[in-house]
């Protein structure tokens, strides 16, 4: 098992899924089981990296990040080469090089052993998601995945509420003509996500909350805070934990975002001379809770903004590609991602990050950490 281990690491790695194809069936068996039939190459490769990814996954957190550097699953340290790899993990660490290979060749037999216990064989497994012509993963399968969302999950989604001397008559109980719905503040970005969920996933049970509704004894896999602080009393209970914040102006005057590690850097929206709304900012942040709940922030510095962020990580292609680059360059822990949300005939467009990236990119691998910024895109925005 290790020398097939050995040989995938060679190169480009993992970064090139189909590297998988020529490893032996025995391999095969003790990551996938059986293959199913009528399975293409793609799937059974992409099914093979996602159980190597999670067989790494048992690892220590030190072990971990060896693993993913000689296999190329990193962003910090990707280059073409095995060798170029362990150098640059090695500047990082303050070690040689010898000792980086040192230590991966007993991470080497670790992960054997895990493999050849066939324990990843018996987990559910997802070797059947569909691939498109192009070879590229499924877009509903990345962004369930991404969202932490599979069949029968629970999804809280705790949406901003309009102060009550701003809401119509009819958003109180009391009234004759009462819409409990008219006290929502992001109602397009409410209606967006629960269109979205049931299409991702019809079984998962979501349901909706005003920020006072929502209580803090939930078993809710995910929890979606739509709308910012100054409407969303939730949103501001994570404000203590987040790098950035709401700069709070009276109403009728955009709140800027802050970001105090960067200078305290400033972005707000963008208008024309007429008044006109060009652009505004779009803030994603998920933070994987220890009990288990993985919480995502939509927040903006406007309504569109706040429906930037979930198009930008719900919308399709778009959105699949724009998760998958969050997970290549933060990983699987905490994240806040800044964006441009931009209005466009009447239309809210948000573009890939693919190309340039987003905005603003800060992450870290475990709760107790600071955030470390991984992308710093913002004079785009600025200039």
């Amino acid at each position: 098992m290790k020398p097939e281990l050995q040989r995938l690491r060679q190169g480009q790695g993992l970064a090139q899924p189909q590297v998988v194809l020529g490893s032996s069936p025995a391999l095969r068996r003790c990551l996938i089981g059986p293959a199913a039939e009528g399975d293409s190459p793609a799937n059974v490769a992409l099914a093979v990296v996602e159980r190597l990814v999670g067989a790494i996954g048992r690892l220590s957190d030190s072990d971990q990040l060896i693993a993913r550097t000689e296999f190329n699953l990193g962003a910090k340290h990707s280059y073409p080469t095995l060798t170029e790899r362990q150098e640059a993990l090695a500047a990082a660490l303050g070690c040689t090089a010898k000792t980086v290979r040192r230590r991966a060749d007993r991470v080497l037999d670790a992960l054997a052993v895990i493999i050849a216990s066939g324990v990843m064989a018996s987990e559910p497994t997802n070797r059947a998601t569909p691939v498109a012509a192009d070879g590229a993963r499924d877009t509903d399968h990345v962004l369930r995945r991404f969202w932490s969302i599979g069949p029968g999950s629970r999804v809280d989604v705790v949406c901003s509420e309009i102060p009550p001397e701003e809401a119509p008559e009819y958003a109180q109980p009391g009234d004759r003509n009462y819409l409990r719905y008219a006290k929502f503040a992001d109602l397009d970005t409410l209606i967006y996500v629960r269109t979205r969920l049931a299409q991702l996933a019809p079984t998962a049970a979501v349901r909706d909350f005003a920020p006072a509704e929502h209580h803090d004894d939930t078993d809710a896999a995910t929890m979606i805070v739509i709308g910012g602080p100054p409407w969303n009393a939730k949103y501001r209970e994570f404000l203590p934990q987040l790098p950035y914040y709401f700069e709070p102006h009276p109403l009728g005057e955009d709140d800027p975002l802050i970001v105090p590690q960067l200078g305290n850097l400033r972005l707000g929206p963008v208008w024309t001379p007429r008044a006109e709304l060009v652009h505004d900012v779009a803030v994603f942040t998920r933070l994987r809770l220890a009990s288990g709940t993985t919480a995502v922030l939509l927040g903006g510095c406007l309504t569109l903004g706040v429906l930037g962020a979930a198009k930008a990580f719900l919308g399709g292609q778009v959105g699949a590609s724009n998760a998958a680059w969050v997970s290549d360059h933060i990983g699987d822990g905490d994240a806040v991602v800044v964006t441009e949300a931009r209005r466009v005939g009447g239309m809210t467009d948000v573009a890939g990050f693919a190309g340039s990236g987003p905005l603003l990119a800060m992450g870290r691998a475990r709760p107790d950490e600071p955030f470390e910024v991984i992308a710093d895109n913002s004079r785009r925005y600025l200039s």
